[in-house]
């Protein structure tokens, strides 16, 4: 393997950058909450039952930020708190119906402007990028933590063979 070149790694650099912004910017749209809400909510999705703490390592928050944003999302209706199977003591976050459909949504906004960058791109390419993708998305990973980091806009239902399930059994 090459070194990649000083203009390769700058287009690539620029190119994370406006994809993470125009993910991000879609994903907020008719999100009243803002901040961490939304990738909040696709995480929730994602793992029914993670604990507070666990979602604040995820999005990287402190406890208190956390707390906060979990208040946000539980007097807005989208989120609820439970009892966890394991501990009573300790508090399982799940989706509420009206959180599920405020997540569907916001992956549907997320699809569109992903959809519409890559419809540019031929077949063939869409297929080696979709390659270069996986291979440099199970470099990045190195537990269900970062997994979840990772993937905290990700439709987890439309990622055949996912290459971050390997984590799913460390939640």
């Amino acid at each position: 393997m090459g070194n990649p070149s000083d203009t390769l790694i700058n287009v690539f650099g620029a190119l994370t950058i406006g994809v993470s912004d125009q993910v991000r910017s879609a994903t907020s749209e008719g999100m009243a909450l803002g901040g961490e809400a939304t990738a909040a909510l696709v995480i929730i999705g994602h793992a029914p039952g993670l604990s507070i703490d666990r979602l604040g390592r995820v999005l990287r928050l402190s406890h208190p930020g956390t707390v906060r944003l979990v208040d946000r999302l539980t007097a807005g209706g989208l989120a609820e708190r439970r009892s966890a199977k394991h501990d009573r003591r300790a508090v399982a976050l799940h989706l509420t119906e009206t959180g599920e459909r405020q997540r569907g949504a916001l992956l549907d906004r997320r699809q569109q402007v992903l959809s519409t960058m890559l419809v540019r791109i031929a077949p063939e390419d869409q297929a080696v990028l979709e390659r270069v993708s996986r291979t440099m998305l199970q470099g990045l990973a190195t537990d269900a933590t970062s997994a979840l980091t990772i993937c905290r806009f990700c439709n987890d239902q439309a990622c055949a063979d996912c290459p971050m399930t390997v984590f799913d059994r460390m939640l």
